[in-house]
C-alpha cells in the first residue's frame, strides 16, 4: 500500500499524539519536571522572579548534580494528582503529610515557614489551644498540608478555598473568622493585593507550628530514589558554598532567621 507524503505526515502526527502524556513527554532522565501550584508566594509562583526562591534553590541544587529543572504550573489539587500518578517527577516545595508520603519520596528540607492563624484586627479572639477556636469559621486551602494536630481537629469548622487570597477576601468581608496559612503568604498577598488594608488583619497568638518545605518525588517515576539522593547532594553543595544564602538574600529573606525564610 502506498502513502502520499501528506498522508505519511498526518499518520506520524497521529502516532505522536497517541503517546500517553506521562510516558514519554520528558524522556530525558536528566530533566526533572516538577508540578507547582500556579501561585503560592513568596515560596513560589508563576509570576515571581525566577519562579520564587524555592524554585531557584531547587534549580541550582539539581544543576550541581547534572540535572535540568522544568516547572509546570497547575491548580494544586491537579498538580498533586498528576504528579502522584507519574505524569511528572514530583511537586514543588511542599509540606510533609502522611497521605502524600504514600505516593511521594521526600527530599531533605529546602526551607521552613511558620503556620499561623490570621484574624481581623478588630476582633477580640484569643486561644491557647485549638479547642478554643471551635466556634469560628477557619479558611483553609483545598488540598493543602497542615500540622497534624490541626488535621485531626475534626471539631473545627474548616472552610476550603482554592487560593490563599480568596481566604483573605473572605476574612476581610467577614465571611470567615480566621485563616490558617504560611505567615509569609498572607503578608505577601496583603501587601500586593490589599495595600490599603494591610493593618486590617493580624496574627492570632503564637505560630501553630513551624513546618519544613521539601521536594516530593513521585514514586511512580523511574529512579525516584536516585533522584532524591542526587537532589540532596546538590542541595548540600549549594548550602556549603554559600549559593543557598545568596539566593535567599536575592529574594529578600534572611537565611539566618529562625524560619530560614523570614524577612
Amino acid at each position: 500500500m502506498r502513502f502520499h507524503r501528506l498522508e505519511v505526515l498526518v499518520l506520524a502526527i497521529s502516532c505522536l499524539c497517541s503517546i500517553p502524556f506521562g510516558s514519554g513527554a520528558w524522556a530525558d532522565d536528566k530533566v526533572i519536571v516538577l508540578a507547582h501550584e500556579t501561585s503560592w508566594p513568596p515560596h513560589y509562583g508563576k509570576d515571581l522572579e525566577e519562579g520564587g526562591y524555592t524554585v531557584e534553590i531547587v534549580r541550582e541544587a539539581l544543576k550541581r548534580v547534572g540535572y535540568r529543572l522544568e516547572t509546570v504550573w497547575l491548580p494544586w489539587k491537579r498538580a498533586q494528582m498528576e504528579a502522584a500518578r507519574g505524569d511528572y517527577d514530583g511537586l514543588g516545595a511542599s509540606y510533609y503529610t502522611k497521605e502524600r508520603a504514600i505516593q511521594f519520596a521526600y527530599s531533605d528540607p529546602v526551607a521552613t515557614t511558620e503556620i499561623v492563624f490570621f484574624k481581623r484586627s478588630e476582633d477580640d479572639i484569643k486561644y491557647s489551644k485549638l479547642e478554643d477556636l471551635k466556634h469560628y469559621k477557619i479558611g483553609t486551602g483545598f488540598g493543602y498540608g497542615y500540622p497534624e494536630k490541626f488535621v485531626k481537629a475534626d471539631y473545627l469548622q474548616k472552610i476550603e478555598a482554592y487560593e490563599a487570597k480568596t481566604n483573605i477576601t473572605r476574612l476581610l468581608n467577614k465571611r470567615i473568622d480566621l485563616i490558617i496559612e504560611s505567615r509569609q503568604t498572607i503578608l505577601f498577598y496583603l501587601k500586593r493585593e490589599y495595600p490599603d488594608r494591610v493593618n486590617s488583619l493580624e496574627v492570632l497568638g503564637d505560630p501553630l507550628e513551624t513546618m519544613s518545605l521539601y521536594v516530593p518525588f513521585s514514586k511512580n517515576r523511574p529512579n525516584h530514589k536516585q533522584k532524591v539522593d542526587d537532589f540532596n547532594r546538590g542541595l548540600k553543595m549549594i548550602q556549603e558554598d554559600g549559593t543557598y544564602e545568596t539566593i535567599m538574600r536575592k529574594h529578600g529573606f534572611n537565611p539566618g532567621a529562625i524560619e530560614g525564610i523570614k524577612k
